[in-house]
């Protein structure tokens, strides 16, 4: 394999024990990730245990009117971000889509790696099918072992009188420093291969290796002290990226420093946004005015969205731009950015999927807002839906009960625990229910994609005048503007 050099040459086929080795390490990373989300607790039967809870449950399988349920879903989901960021504009915010942010830029490198080995004829459909199956099988491997290990420790800690919200709390620590650990090892093995200095899965391993050792020393500190200490990692590697000689030293500084932080940076922003627009829909009055604005509200969401896009596409280029600089001053060859920008632009789907997909990322907010809104809408579609709102019902209405039945004034009927069975078959009907967020995600990057299709129809330039924005933003460092 032949190094890959800065530029056009920063997306190559690495080989599959390359591509294989990182990607291990990333479902690692997402899943250490996932488990740090605020997922609910509970158990389904619990949450229907629960008369609160219950309410909710009952109106996921279509009690009530339409938009009632999405009510109910905003709100449960406004729950679940903020357990999750915190305030919106808080450093727990930020720390959690940095976290996010590794993930994006190795994602995208390993998709864009392999469909230019593809493109190139050196790997066949049915290896990529083969590598797809092989990483879903670690995925479900990874998630299994983990709540294995999960399960043992805690038995040991119960065992021994231990209590469970310190489990839980020295869990997160862990887990958030392990996270660091892992981010900055994948950055380091992904250096290595886009610099031409791995060709193995012993050497991928080596580089994983001097990963850890280095990140380790930060990991611990980062998890107790959070953004500073992580602020202070990042000044130690791009001082040491920016002494070193090799072209492995810049790409660390692209995947661990520049990327990471700047995709923070615009997604604190928009998830900030998106969930400012959860609260003005939360104070909608449930009337034909009310639609009217929801309606609306989640159209600016979009157009934000969009707005943020366009921002990221003027920013991403001043962070290389200076970083251009610095390393000019220390002697490091440039990132040649302007050749992987003209690259996206003519195959943005294809070669320039990296770039394409790192400015996309602040539409992720919205997606998740629509993917949660429309989902609640046809959640009450599943199959049995209307036999399981019967058995945890206040009144205990049958499969042949109108709407209106349904609809009645439930606050007179005293809220009694369903029985044993009633919940046991309303747990198994949610949990089907939430195989509609598959579809809908589909539609919500469907309502992107026919953005883009519209705009391509109608002769705009998106992708030109993105790549005008990127020039013309830093052209204190080049001179090169088409605007002027």
């Amino acid at each position: 394999m032949e190094p890959a050099g800065p530029g056009l040459e920063l997306i190559s086929w690495q080989g599959w024990s390359v591509t294989g080795s990182i990607s291990a390490m990333l479902i690692l990373l997402i899943t250490i990730l996932l488990w740090l989300l605020p997922f609910p607790r509970d158990a389904v039967l619990e949450h229907i245990a629960n008369p609160e809870q219950r309410r909710d449950i009952r109106a996921r399988l279509g009690e009530g009117g339409v938009f009632s349920r999405f009510m109910a879903s905003m709100s449960r989901y406004d729950d679940w971000v903020q357990r999750w960021f915190g305030r919106r504009w808080s450093g727990q915010a930020f720390e959690r889509c940095v976290a996010i942010a590794f993930v994006f830029p190795v994602a995208l490198f390993l998709v864009a790696s392999v469909l230019a080995g593809y493109n190139a004829g050196e790997i066949q459909l049915g290896e990529i099918l083969l590598f797809i199956f092989g990483a879903v099988m670690v995925s479900l491997a990874t998630g299994w072992l983990f709540r294995l290990i999960y399960w043992f420790l805690r038995r040991m800690w119960s065992s021994i009188g231990g209590d469970n919200e310190l489990a839980d709390i020295v869990t997160r620590i862990v887990l958030g420093a392990f996270a660091v650990v892992f981010a900055f090892a994948i950055s380091f093995a992904v250096a290595s291969s886009v610099a031409g200095e791995v060709s193995d899965v012993g050497t991928v391993l080596f580089a994983i290796m001097g990963g850890f050792a280095f990140a380790l020393a930060f990991a611990i500190a980062f998890a107790f002290a959070g953004v500073w200490a992580f602020l202070v990692a990042l000044i130690l590697v791009t001082i040491i990226a920016l002494t070193m000689a090799k072209d492995f030293a810049c790409f660390l500084l692209l995947f661990f420093v520049i990327l990471p932080v700047l995709n923070a940076l615009i997604d604190w922003v928009s998830w900030a946004v998106t969930r400012f627009h959860i609260m003005v829909i939360g104070t909608m009055p449930h009337s034909i005015r009310g639609y009217g604005l929801t309606i609306l509200v989640l159209m600016a969401d979009i157009v934000a969205a969009l707005s943020l896009v366009v921002i990221l596409a003027a920013i991403l280029p001043i962070g290389l731009e200076l970083a251009d600089i610095l390393l000019s001053v220390f002697g490091r060859d440039s990132f040649h950015w302007r050749s992987a920008a003209a690259q996206a632009v003519s195959t943005p789907w294809g070669e320039g999927l990296f770039v394409t997909g790192m400015l996309l990322t602040p539409i992720v907010p919205t997606v998740a807002l629509l993917t949660i809104s429309i989902g609640s809408l046809f959640m009450p579609l599943t199959p049995k839906s209307r036999v399981a709102l019967a058995g945890i019902s206040p009144l205990r209405y049958d499969a042949e009960s109108t709407e209106e039945d349904v609809n009645s004034d439930e606050d007179a009927v005293e809220d009694v625990p369903p029985g044993e069975l009633e919940s046991r078959y309303a747990a198994r009907i949610i949990y089907l229910s939430r195989l509609w967020y598959i579809p809908t995600l589909l539609v919500s990057i469907g309502i992107f994609v026919l953005i883009w299709w519209t705009a391509t129809l109608s002769n705009v330039p998106v992708a030109n005048f993105l790549y005008d924005l990127a020039l013309c933003s830093t052209s204190w460092g080049h001179g090169e503007c088409h605007w002027f």
